[in-house]
């Protein structure tokens, strides 16, 4: 098994790789008797295209139609299910978006188990690091968009507004990061409420990609990242896992030996953490007041 779990919840303060962990394991028996949310229980997945959830001037002074596309249990006719927002990664360049392949995996994957997955677009430009705080802070602006729009659409969807996951892949994992810590945005209502737990993949910013402050209010989070990261380093991830445990937010950390950027190889042993990371925050987590 090449995927160590390091940090599981309820750690102290002080943790840091190399000393002694729990590792938190679902009970046989209480999986057995409900698989949904936990493994894939739908032989299919409904996909809609191309959903139009807002209108924003991009970078360039044009007008931009955001889109997301939705995976739903085929079949399925339960209400208030826990929804999950991916957002794709890309360097915040042009070239990658909704349809990325991992990030469609994941959203049949999870809504294979249950979940009502949502991909959402956001903007993106040619150059980000001409202006890399205004190009976070479009993703981020956006992504809270795609994230308005599900909570308005719920009841059309079946979904809980009191269930929502928010998970992103390198550039999204720092755009995900923003938006699940920050607790404004330059005036603007941040709107968190509902938001059960933070996947992050491969994602956790440097501090010139950080635009938030971890504090105690923030969501159960699950970081994937491989050791041999080249474009995001792994110590990025080891930074935050301390701030989290200051802060004494619910994490874990599934650390991948040797692996670089975007272990898509070794998706089908991390999605089985972060399925069971998700089973217990949406079986247990408090809803949030905020």
């Amino acid at each position: 098994m090449v995927i160590a779990i390091l940090l599981v919840t309820s750690l102290s303060a002080a943790s840091l790789p190399g000393e002694n962990y729990s590792i938190v394991k679902i009970d046989q028996q209480e999986k057995n008797s409900n698989l949904r949310y936990l493994e894939v229980v739908f032989d299919s997945v409904t996909v809609s295209k191309n959903v139009f959830f807002g209108e924003v001037i991009n970078s360039t002074g044009e007008a931009e139609k955001l889109t997301l596309d939705i995976y739903s249990p085929s079949g399925d006719n339960q209400k208030k299910r826990p929804a999950i927002m991916w957002i794709h990664g890309g360097g915040f360049r042009p070239g990658n978006d909704k349809s990325q392949s991992y990030i469609v995996r994941m959203a049949r994957e999870f809504a294979g188990r249950g979940y009502v997955c949502f991909s959402v677009n956001y903007r993106v430009r040619n150059n980000p690091p001409e202006d890399l705080a205004g190009t976070v802070r479009d993703a981020v602006n956006d992504a809270m968009t795609g994230l308005d729009w599900i909570r308005k659409n719920s009841k059309k969807y079946g979904i809980s507004r009191d269930k929502i996951i928010v998970g992103g892949g390198s550039a999204g994992g720092v755009t995900a990061v923003n938006l699940c810590y920050k607790d404004d945005n330059e005036g603007r209502i941040w709107n968190r409420k509902g938001i059960v737990a933070l996947v992050n993949l491969w994602g956790s910013p440097d501090q010139s990609r950080m635009f938030a402050k971890v504090d105690p209010s923030d969501p159960p989070t699950i970081i994937v990242h491989g050791t041999a990261d080249k474009l995001v380093s792994y110590e990025n991830s080891v930074q935050l896992v301390r701030e989290l445990s200051i802060n004494k937010v619910p994490h874990e950390l599934v650390t991948i030996e040797g692996a670089g950027h975007t272990p898509v190889s070794h998706m089908d042993e991390f999605i089985i953490n972060i399925s069971q990371f998700l089973y217990r925050r949406i079986n247990t987590q408090k809803i949030r007041k905020n």
